[in-house]
């Protein structure tokens, strides 16, 4: 892998990871336009990218979670007595994430080899696009969004990560599905992305566990050190310019125009690649 392949690599999992187009998808066309073989220590590093991008951007955001996750938890146990945390929002936003994870967790350990085995299929890439655009399209004409970071329930956040696990699947958007979930179970439009971005730390996160699992049964591949740092700052580069710029579009107007790229890109994915 050349450097040049290795930074577009990057652009593609940074811009994708966070617009609602899949990233898995595009790797998988961009792979196959250049004659590239899945490696999994590069597309390990890819993911670490991305999720350091969401830890930077709402690093602070992350920081107040994880400190009133902590002093709420104390006080639950009696050990400190903090209630302002237990009854304030911190504390019970960490827990919808926490919750939210569960079915996430759930669907990759169970259906992580049905979905994988769907990556060698561009068919299945260019239908899961097509469902991604159906999702999207089904979220903005028919979501109400009302419900902000007080009113979301345990429901929604269950069924936002049931979102989340389903785009295991290549070509299934995890922005789109998730985001598209919170705005049918009407959250407000900036706090639907909000949530989806915070909730995909652990994700991607886990996901790393797993392929870094792959990558120690597989043993260590020689390599050049250099193609990988220039797809990690790539990926953490655009993945920080992808969050600002989703953010700044869904709450000025409607992603509709993403679900019209994943139907053109579907459709030709399906026919090009087939």
């Amino acid at each position: 892998m050349s450097i040049f392949q290795a930074i577009l690599l990057g652009v593609v999992q940074g811009l994708t990871e966070f617009l609602p187009v899949s990233s898995s998808g595009h790797l998988v066309i961009f792979q196959r336009l250049m004659g590239i073989s899945e490696n999994v220590p590069f597309d390990l590093l890819l993911h670490l990218a991305t999720v350091l991008a969401v830890i930077i951007y709402f690093a602070r955001d992350i920081w107040e979670l994880i400190v009133g996750w902590t002093l709420g938890t104390l006080e639950a146990f009696k050990i400190l007595r903090t209630q302002a945390y237990v009854l304030g929002q911190h504390f019970r936003l960490s827990w919808l994430i926490i919750i939210a994870s569960i079915p996430t967790g759930l669907m990759g350990i169970f259906f992580k080899d049905f979905f994988e085995g769907l990556f060698s299929s561009a068919f299945a890439v260019g239908c899961f696009l097509l469902l991604t655009a159906a999702i999207i399209l089904v979220a903005e004409w028919f979501g109400r969004p009302k419900k902000d970071e007080f009113q979301i329930g345990f429901l929604d956040a269950i069924l936002i990560g049931l979102g989340q696990g389903c785009a295991i699947a290549p070509g299934l958007s995890r922005s789109g599905t998730t985001v598209s979930v919170a705005l049918l179970r009407g959250l407000k439009r900036d706090f639907a992305a909000r949530f989806s971005f915070l909730l995909s730390v652990p994700a991607i996160l886990g996901a790393g566990v797993f392929k870094a699992a792959d990558l120690v049964e597989a043993g260590a591949t020689g390599v050049s050190i250099w193609p990988f740092l220039a797809g990690f700052l790539a990926a953490l580069v655009s993945g920080m310019l992808a969050i600002k710029i989703f953010l700044q579009i869904i709450q000025r107007t409607s992603i509709r125009a993403f679900a019209y790229y994943c139907i053109v890109a579907g459709v030709l994915v399906m026919v090009w690649l087939r």
